[in-house]
């Protein structure tokens, strides 16, 4: 393991905080620090002047829970850097972007990670602590006195997250593969036996002001977005005004000199006995941030990859997905390529309480912008891979890729269900909230539709806009409804009708099924498409696998799940799209 380079990215900050107060925009570094023999991935917000010459460790818990709150924690970090703290928040081992050369976790080194990421972001400062939900547990359970305050919010036992964790995964076990051999599997995450054991010993947080350790509630902070759905993922309205409240009471006074600390911009790892190469890059004008991986050594036609996340995910997701198989592409000598896309992740903005939706012109131009920099930086073979939302990215950019591009591009499309073309049908309510919107596996297609979303801030300024928005809501039910039922009726009589019914019904956005987007794909100039489906999202989609045309197939792998939940399916995932992605390269070991 190695760490080099160092440097820092400002990262745009758009609007007013949460509570109306302006966003100070400041400078953000992404990289690795080391962690005896591992490596963590840190995001340092330096902060605005003058800075209170002291720094916050902000931890977030392990798995799924990392994603849910992805816009809570920024939209906190954001306001501490405002108010002149150094902000360091960080993945834990085998999580997110911290490297890991297996896909089972050693969560026993939880513990040493929070004291590590302390010492590196205190460099002779003083460091404060917040944590949430179990992050908060290890926050409060470390009895060195290196920290000078730590408030802790949603406090859980270690135990009782497990238990919990262990309980949302068995609540899923109808439609993800059965959970595998040995250890602790969670969604997104699975953990070894002697980590599980760790864990478990992780005692309740409890309010100690002679430790400096104090307890936010729910009054105080709003409900925290543990347990949710990304999509739905709203930041509680007070949460980030009573953190800074809370630390400002013993908070030093403000100091100009001080300086934040910078992160490694490269790192190496050893993946099966080849040393692979990790660096920080910036995508785009947006200059979003990114992650290339290769092997020291490559050939100039190395094999390249373009990995998209699904859905409101940040980059790399809670259990380190497409990080894994970058790293495992490249162990094969391939260069890949990790990207954020705008209001995921890092870029989630500050105005906004809850996610956008993602089904428009900004992910198909950002999905198009990550295929043409993996085309850059290699002269063999392109693949780019997409799950669910990054899927429909992909296809859509397709036909906006150079000829000479196209010609050496895969496209994985991974699970797609959302076949539809107009990003409108999304606009307002999201994929699962609005009334034309798919269902999804296991869904039942009878069932009422979903209750609509809030009426909107301009909704509420205007004299009578709640009864507005209550007939605005009934009559968009309404037309939903019946439109559901032309669409599936549509749909059932598609699969069976001819590729030229078919190719127009997918023209006018009316059905969902892949057969007739991928004969579209196969006019875009030497472009290969495979569909990827798990066996409950073929089934949904009524394909079976087969050639459909002359680059274009459908595949269906049994273990995975839609979103890659499970261990089985990450593992079949990371070992299918290294195995294409080699053979197409004819350098498959």
């Amino acid at each position: 393991m190695t760490l080099s380079g160092l440097g820092r990215a400002l990262r745009p900050v758009h609007g007013s905080g949460t509570d109306g107060a302006a966003v100070v925009e400041t400078p953000v570094s992404h990289g690795w620090i080391p962690a005896g023999d591992r490596l963590l991935a840190v995001d340092v917000h330096e902060p605005a002047a003058p800075a209170r010459g002291a720094s916050i460790v902000l931890a977030a818990p392990p798995g799924r829970e990392r994603v849910t709150l992805t816009r809570t924690v920024l939209h906190t970090a954001r306001a501490l850097a405002a108010d002149g703290w150094c902000v360091v928040r960080f993945d834990w081992s085998g999580t997110g972007q911290s490297p890991a050369s297996k896909d089972v976790t050693d969560a026993q080194h939880w513990s040493e990670d929070l004291t590590a990421v302390r010492d590196w972001a205190g460099q002779g400062q003083p460091v404060h602590g917040v944590g949430i939900g179990v992050a908060g547990a290890y926050l409060a359970a470390d009895d060195d006195e290196g920290w000078a305050q730590r408030v802790v919010m949603a406090p859980v036992s270690g135990k009782q997250w497990l238990r919990h964790q262990s309980a949302l995964r068995r609540m899923a076990g109808q439609s993800l593969p059965p959970r595998v051999a040995g250890g602790t599997e969670l969604l997104d995450l699975h953990l070894t036996a002697e980590g599980a054991a760790a864990v478990k010993t992780v005692p309740a947080p409890a309010a100690d002001p002679a430790r400096g350790i104090s307890i936010l509630g729910e009054e105080e902070t709003g409900p925290l977005p543990l347990n949710v759905h990304p999509r739905v993922a709203t930041v509680p309205p007070g949460v980030t005004g009573a953190v800074v409240a809370a630390l400002s009471e013993h908070a030093p006074a403000h100091n100009e000199g001080t300086t934040a600390p910078e992160p490694a911009q490269q790192a190496t790892v050893e993946i099966g006995g080849t040393t692979v190469r990790l660096r920080r890059i910036e995508v785009g004008a947006d200059r979003r941030p990114g992650i290339v991986t290769e092997p020291l050594e490559r050939a100039a036609d190395a094999p390249g990859l373009g990995l998209v996340s699904p859905g409101s995910d940040a980059m790399e997701a809670a259990g380190g997905l497409w990080l894994d198989t970058a790293l495992l592409a490249s162990s094969h000598g391939a260069v890949c390529v990790l990207a954020e896309r705008t209001d995921t992740g890092e870029l989630v903005r500050s105005d906004r309480t809850r996610n956008s939706n993602p089904y428009d012109r900004r992910t198909v131009a950002e999905c198009r912008e990550l295929i043409l920099l993996v085309a850059s930086l290699t002269d063999g073979p392109v693949t780019a891979a997409g799950i669910c939302l990054g899927a429909w990215g992909l296809m859509a950019a397709a036909h906006e890729l150079p000829a000479q591009v196209s010609a050496r591009t895969t496209l994985h499309v991974i699970n797609n269900v959302a076949w539809q073309r107009q990003p409108w049908r999304y606009w307002r309510q999201g994929l699962t909230e609005g009334p034309l919107a798919p269902r999804v596996p296991g869904e039942d297609p009878t069932a009422a539709a979903p209750p609509a979303s809030p009426s909107t801030d301009d909704d509420a300024a205007a004299p009578g806009a709640s009864t507005l928005g209550s007939l605005r809501r009934t009559l968009t039910t309404q037309v939903g409804n019946v439109a559901r039922t032309v669409v599936r009726g549509t749909r059932a009589k598609a699969h069976a009708a001819s590729p030229r019914v078919n190719s127009l019904a997918a023209t006018l956005g009316i059905i969902d099924v892949p057969q007739p987007e991928l004969r579209r794909l196969d006019r875009v100039p030497g472009l290969t498409v495979n569909a990827v489906f798990g066996a409950l999202d073929a089934e949904f989609c009524g394909v079976e696998p087969g050639r459909i045309g002359p680059r274009s197939a459908v595949l269906v792998v049994d273990s995975l799940d839609h979103s890659m939940f499970s261990t089985a399916a990450r593992r079949a995932m990371a070992e299918f799209t290294v195995e294409h992605l080699t053979a197409s390269a004819g350098v498959l070991r």
